[in-house]
């Protein structure tokens, strides 16, 4: 990250991490800032959400909880007008809070992202999950491909190298192009994170990557580990993360959850949630450090999940940095 934070940041974002943990806080906030979508994703059903409460202002919300990263998600982010303004409030709350945003990238122009890195926004987070028109027909919306691949390298070339990262679902339909796509980023000068698919929201299988796939699955990450050390920020998943993926889709989970210590799930309301797949607990204004106790639920390795618990030794802090070794 050292050529999207200044000095200052960095150190401010060393006194945070310590703060987090002598303060027992959670590492990462998913702020979703609505559940209204565009596309007809058939692994998720936000799409169908038709009337929502949201807040104006988030601003207390982070105040309250205080992490060291919030990701603003959806639904599609970028369907609020006023989503400037939320990566401001997200801003001035504490003396340090990275934040990034995950679009599928539709509404996504050159000068909207201006317009949020100017406010504050420190990444932009494009779901690519399969190179050509067959990701048009998988997010469900026509001419997808042509615009991100159109756009994001033209947003490489206008912002910092690390200001845009792709993030790519490993699962059975693109197994064949993941390395493909890994090449794609680097072609255009971004990054690249990958999680892992998960039935939990809408219980498909479909997608799920068969038990006669796993030693296809353990090639795929052992290149991709490969590629990581060799490139050296482009791929920007954690040696940690990417190891358990095949024993996840082999076991069809991963024990050891940390959500709602390490991270925690606001709804566009204001409510909390585990993680966004776990049902609401309470209003935000109830939370305190300590709040949740341990989760026992198996069943996902979603990268948020997995980075959080990803053990940090000398080597990820300088990774933090924008170091590679």
């Amino acid at each position: 990250m050292s050529d999207m934070l200044t000095l200052k940041q960095s150190i401010n974002g060393a006194l945070k991490y310590f703060y987090i943990k002598a303060t027992k806080r959670p590492k990462l906030v998913n702020l979703e800032v609505t559940k209204l979508c565009n596309a007809r994703c058939d692994f998720c059903d936000y799409w169908q959400t038709k009337h929502e409460i949201r807040l104006s202002d988030y601003g207390p919300v982070i105040r309250k909880i205080n992490p060291l990263v919030v990701v603003i998600t959806g639904g599609e982010p970028m369907l609020r007008k006023d989503l400037p303004n939320i990566v401001r409030q997200i801003k001035e709350s504490s003396m340090f809070i990275f934040t990034s945003m995950v679009t599928k990238g539709d509404l996504l122009t050159l000068e909207k992202a201006r317009e949020l890195f100017e406010s504050g926004l420190d990444q932009i987070a494009i779901s690519l999950d399969f190179l050509g028109s067959k990701h048009d027909a998988y997010r469900g919306i026509q001419g997808l491909w042509d615009h991100l691949s159109d756009l994001i390298p033209r947003l490489a070339r206008t912002f910092s190298k690390k200001s845009v990262v792709l993030n790519t679902i490993i699962m059975l339909d693109n197994l064949d192009q993941i390395i493909d796509i890994a090449h794609q980023a680097k072609d255009w000068g971004v990054s690249i994170s990958f999680s892992s698919y998960s039935v939990m929201k809408t219980n498909n299988t479909s997608h799920f990557v068969k038990k006669q796939q796993i030693e296809r699955v353990r090639e795929i990450v052992e290149e991709l580990i490969r590629l990581r050390r060799k490139w050296k920020g482009v791929i920007v998943s954690t040696e940690y993360y990417l190891r358990e993926v095949p024993s996840y889709f082999e076991k069809g989970g991963v024990p050891d959850c940390f959500a709602g210590i390490n991270m925690i799930q606001v709804t566009p309301s204001g409510h909390i949630k585990r993680c966004s797949e776990m049902p609401v607990v309470a209003h935000y204004s109830e939370y305190f450090p300590g709040f949740f106790d341990k989760t026992r639920c198996t069943s996902c390795w979603y990268s948020c999940r997995g980075e959080t618990q990803t053990p940090v030794d000398l080597r990820r802090t300088l990774e933090y940095m924008g170091i590679w070794i």
